[in-house]
């Protein structure tokens, strides 16, 4: 466990207030990686690259503001402004909400091909979703997994977090790592279908029932903590989950059905076309010289 890398009274007593959490960094890293790769495939699709500064800048303040919202409102004992200052108490599918809503509310301002923007950041949200639960698991901040029997064969994966933000001693299933290593194949996955799918908006979908259904399973194995139940046993996450995966069961139907565009009029180049553009590019400034 590594709850802080940085703490300012390692440098002197009076910067104790100064402290640089691992779950920090490790959104950050989610966020820096999810700009690069979605401007590389902005790149791809004869879109702006540049169009990626503004989509996660929106997913920034989107995510964090979403996530405090969602838990003030739906697990916090009771709602104060003042808390939205605070570092703890995140609920991810409130950050999920209201980012998207910031986000496609941009790309129809900014009329972008709605479809095919989708499908451009769906590998992102799941490798940014990755990094943000490795930030939990290495901060320890609390969202553990139920506890583990003595004489259960989960036993082997099951892990105490004795230096955590919220320490604990009991051997419990590291769900955080569960969730980061689902997401990290989902984005493996959607990226290598990102160029062989010509109907925009599937690869989107594909996202949104793989992830939904992901979160819905995991939800059974993790701590309740003040999350309560709403109806048939099932909490505020496990219902979301539920209604993305609808969603996207939908969303796919509509759009795989639909008569696929054109390529120039969906913004849509396939891996290997890019590859062959590249590759010209190479020759005419060889010649060039």
């Amino acid at each position: 466990m590594l709850p802080y890398v940085f703490l300012g009274e390692w440098i002197h007593p009076s910067l104790a207030w100064l402290k640089i959490g691992s779950y920090g960094v490790m959104m950050a890293c989610g966020f820096l990686t999810a700009a690069w790769l979605l401007s590389r495939d902005l790149r791809r699709r004869n879109l702006d690259p540049a169009i990626s500064d503004a989509v996660i800048l929106l997913g920034i303040i989107g995510g964090v503001l979403g996530s405090k919202l969602a838990y003030m409102l739906t697990e916090a004992d009771r709602f104060e402004w003042g808390d939205l200052l605070s570092g703890s108490g995140l609920t991810w599918h409130g950050g999920l909400i209201l980012a998207t809503v910031l986000i496609v509310g941009y790309f129809y301002v900014k009329r972008l091909p709605l479809r095919v923007m989708l499908d451009a950041v769906a590998p992102e949200l799941a490798s940014g979703y990755a990094f943000g639960r490795l930030g939990c698991q290495v901060s320890g901040d609390g969202c553990y997994g139920l506890p583990c029997s003595a004489d259960s064969l989960d036993r082997v994966f099951c892990m105490a977090y004795p230096n955590g933000i919220v320490p604990t001693l009991e051997q419990v299933h590291p769900t955080p790592v569960y969730e980061s290593l689902s997401n990290f194949v989902l984005f493996v996955i959607l990226w290598k279908l990102r160029g062989r799918i010509r109907n925009p908006g599937v690869l989107f979908a594909i996202y949104l029932v793989v992830s939904g259904l992901s979160r819905f399973l995991v939800e059974f194995i993790r701590q309740p903590e003040s999350r309560p139940d709403r109806f048939w046993s099932l909490r505020d996450a496990h219902l979301i989950a539920l209604g993305q995966v609808l969603l996207g069961l939908i969303l796919g139907t509509w759009w795989a059905l639909r008569k696929p565009a054109s390529l120039p009029d969906c913004g849509v180049m396939p891996v290997q076309a890019e590859a062959s553009a590249v590759a010209g590019k190479g020759r005419r400034r060889r010649k060039g010289k």
